[in-house]
């Protein structure tokens, strides 16, 4: 009878772990894609897209994060000509909090995979 309890005990302990190492991490595996954000003030109209793609395929925990900004100037005594600016960075995905810690400039990126958003500071960028 003790023999059963231990094999038992034994199985599902195996079970229990063989199942939480086939687990994906959701939001490390929804990261790479084209993100947007736009918003707009009394002096300016933006744009901004962030294109976070995987350095390497296998496994790997670094990203390219790519920013692109357009900025449309409103309202405006004399014309001023739109700006555009182009910006590349590294990331690392950081396991515990799910986040990717730019590493030029110390910037957090947070995701929701369910809603298909990512947050930079306060700032809401839609997956493309």
């Amino acid at each position: 009878m003790k023999t059963n309890i231990f094999l038992l005990t034994y199985l599902v302990i195996v079970l229990i772990s063989c199942n939480s190492l086939t687990q994906t991490d959701t939001v490390k595996v929804s990261i790479p894609g084209s993100y947007s954000a736009e918003w707009e003030n009394e002096f300016k109209k933006a744009t901004d897209t962030l294109e976070i793609q995987l350095l390497t395929q296998n496994g790997s925990e670094s990203y390219r994060i790519s920013r692109r900004v357009h900025v449309t100037f409103i309202n405006q005594l004399k014309e001023t000509p739109s700006e555009y600016k182009v910006q590349s960075w590294t990331g690392t995905y950081n396991k515990n909090s799910k986040t990717v810690i730019i590493n030029n400039t110390g910037s957090i990126l947070s995701f929701d995979p369910a809603k298909k958003i990512l947050w930079w500071g306060t700032t809401i960028y839609t997956k493309l």
